[in-house]
């Protein structure tokens, strides 16, 4: 048997003989949590090990809730179409309009060519123009368009791999920025739009203004501390960094996207006003492209049909968390240990919590998981819940320190400017000062 097959297969079983064992086992809980619980247990084993796609067990857990708890295909089957799985549809439409028409390199391009007068100020340009992007496309989007950019500058500036200084904080910066940015907005990575979802899910009111209130000045923030841990740790080169301009001019299809990006976010913005729901917004993007003739139905089939099986999996899981009671149960584990403890202190766990659970598993299956407890925690704690569940959404975006921690750190490793060294010398102080940066602002702020 092929060695990565019989790894799969043994992995694969290690997980339903947990599954099994987590099932059968005398716990005090009611038996639909303990089946959730087994679930659970068994979905996180595969997408810590990966040993199938993500997206696959995400559909494995719709199909195991219907079969084994059971829950009606109704109740499963409706998450993996939810209102925050067609606003993550609406970002990708935006995304492949401006990939497909090149407006993300040339606003990139031309936004770097503020930021070129010295080597320290061009790393700053790089966290802050890869942030911008990300707060609207995904991360992973976001360092596939900035690093090739980063490259040629370095290419450009005769900057060595391994040894350069200024080449490390560049490519790192790319990385950083783009999954601080899409800590910016609702949009920018999915634990935000699965926070929004835990908490309408209680009747609370939140949408772009509200998660932007809170998390577009952290992110700033963290913008500024890391370019600072940046520049510190790999002090830049003294030259005078050569730019090439944008080969292409602003285009009539660029125009065209850009007034659809503009009009969508507008929307966005003032949702409060106009009362239209978000993931209804978010269909305009699609409508509009595709009637312009900006985006075909061959991008229509490339747009992360994957990564959005992969969030409705999560959303599935994590109704299926709460609605069982499990996720009150596990909060008030919690709660009798952390009721005792002063908030600053629970602000900071979260904060660590999410920064390991994301180590090892991607953010979305963290958040999947974490956030329905945390909800629940909220009430054991007798705290404001929608700044708690938005503490935990920011935490599990929080790790920079390992290479397959995020797809824009592995991204940035396999340029081969990096090692793995670099990333743990830099990351442990970006994501320290991430999880105390967060929970001071949760703490004085919210």
């Amino acid at each position: 048997m092929n060695p990565m097959h019989f790894r799969a297969s043994l992995l694969f079983l290690v997980a339903a003989a947990g599954a099994l064992a987590l099932y059968v086992a005398p716990l005090s809980l009611v038996p639909e949590a303990q089946v959730v619980l087994a679930i659970t247990f068994f979905a996180l084993v595969l997408w810590v090990s990966e040993a199938i796609p993500l997206h696959i067990t995400a559909l494995l857990v719709g199909f195991l809730l219907i079969v084994f708890v059971p829950y009606s295909p109704e109740k499963v089957f409706s998450q993996y179409f939810d209102k925050v799985v067609v606003l993550v549809l609406g970002g990708f439409s935006l995304a492949v309009g401006m990939r497909r028409h090149r407006l993300d390199e040339y606003l990139s391009h031309k936004l770097l060519g503020i930021f070129s007068a010295s080597p320290k100020r061009l790393v700053l340009g790089v966290l802050m123009v890869t942030a911008g992007v990300s707060l609207w496309i995904s991360n992973s989007a976001a360092a596939a368009l900035s690093m090739p950019i980063v490259l040629v500058i370095l290419k450009n500036n005769h900057c060595q791999r391994g040894t350069s200084s200024f080449a490390k904080a560049m490519v790192i910066a790319s990385a950083y920025g783009a999954t601080i940015g899409g800590m910016g907005t609702l949009i920018g990575s999915t634990p935000n739009v699965l926070a929004q979802k835990f908490l309408t899910q209680e009747g609370l009111l939140y949408g772009f203004v509200e998660w932007g209130v809170r998390a577009f000045p952290f992110t700033v923030l963290m913008l500024l501390i890391t370019w600072i841990i940046l520049i510190t740790v790999f002090k830049p080169e003294h030259f005078v960094p050569r730019m090439k301009k944008h080969p292409h001019p602003f285009t009539g299809d660029q125009k065209k996207v850009a007034l659809v990006f503009g009009l969508t976010v507008a929307l966005w913005m003032t949702e409060s006003i106009h009362s239209i729901p978000s993931s209804v917004v978010a269909l305009l993007p699609l409508f509009l492209l595709s009637i312009f003739r900006l985006i075909t139905t061959h991008d229509f089939k490339d747009m992360g049909w994957d990564s959005l099986i992969l969030i409705g999996g999560g959303i599935a899981l994590g109704m299926a968390i709460e609605s069982s009671g499990l996720s009150a149960v596990l909060a008030q584990h919690l709660g009798n240990y952390w009721q005792t403890q002063p908030y600053f202190l629970v602000l900071l766990a979260i904060g660590l919590v999410g920064v390991v659970l994301t180590s090892f598993i991607s953010n979305t299956a963290a958040s999947a998981v974490f956030l329905p407890i945390i909800a629940s925690l909220a009430a054991v704690l007798g705290v404001n819940a929608t700044n708690l569940v938005t503490a935990a959404a920011l935490g599990v975006s929080l790790d920079f320190i390992l290479p397959m921690g995020t797809p824009p750190t592995v991204i940035a490793y396999s340029t081969r400017y990096i090692h793995t060294r670099d990333l743990v010398k830099s990351g442990i102080l970006v994501s320290g000062a991430g999880v105390l940066l967060l929970s001071l602002m949760a703490f004085f702020t919210w």
